[in-house]
């Protein structure tokens, strides 16, 4: 992993092909980090206990009344009251009570980079110890100093554009939830919710 040896010092010229690599490594690290943290909350949902109540009970009554009529007898509507009940709160942690973490990952990554491209004559060294002359581009970006200093002339603003979506969590990671009820008379029933 390259160190930084000096924080605001100015890019040098690197090879191209090189330059493109270090930016898509770049991505790679964030939407690594991405993930790394939603594993990360995954985790500590799993171990965050919460109380929830699973089930309210409403129960409709007939609740009739009389509604005053002007000039003529009473009617009697039939009315209805409503009665809620919870049940008591059960303890679960929070992945059991359905809070996944959210996914991320860069969807599209665009980069405009202001760069000057130059061919350069290099001299290569394989594996075997032979050298060789080759061409090959190399990049360096442009600057106020580089535009000022030899009339190059090029927008001066570049941009990074990168889209993050959400995606499910993968299936491995959220664990399947098997139920058995052994309230009924019978043999106990089996359920099992992936």
């Amino acid at each position: 992993m390259p160190t930084i040896t000096q924080v605001g010092s100015e890019l040098a010229e690197v090879p191209f092909g090189e330059f493109l690599s270090n930016i898509a490594q770049g991505i790679a690290d964030g939407q690594r980090a991405l993930d790394l943290t939603s594993v990360q909350t995954l985790i500590e949902l799993s171990n965050t206990i919460v109380q929830l109540i699973p089930e309210v009970t409403e129960v409709v009554t007939p609740e009739p009344f009389q509604v005053e009529v002007s000039g003529h007898d009473p009617i009697e509507v039939t009315g209805a009251r409503v009665t809620s009940t919870p049940s008591p709160p059960v303890s679960m942690n929070a992945l059991q009570a359905g809070i996944v973490p959210t996914f991320y990952q860069f969807s599209n990554a665009t980069i405009l980079l202001k760069m000057s491209v130059q061919l350069r004559q290099v001299e290569e060294t394989d594996t075997d110890g032979n050298t060789r002359q080759a061409i090959r581009p190399f990049s360096s970006h442009v600057n106020f100093r580089t535009q000022n200093t030899f009339t190059y002339n090029v927008d001066a603003s570049s941009s990074v554009t990168a889209v993050l979506v959400p995606v499910p969590a993968p299936t491995r990671l959220v664990p399947a939830t098997v139920m058995v009820n052994a309230l009924g008379q019978g043999p106990p029933t089996v359920t099992v919710s992936t």
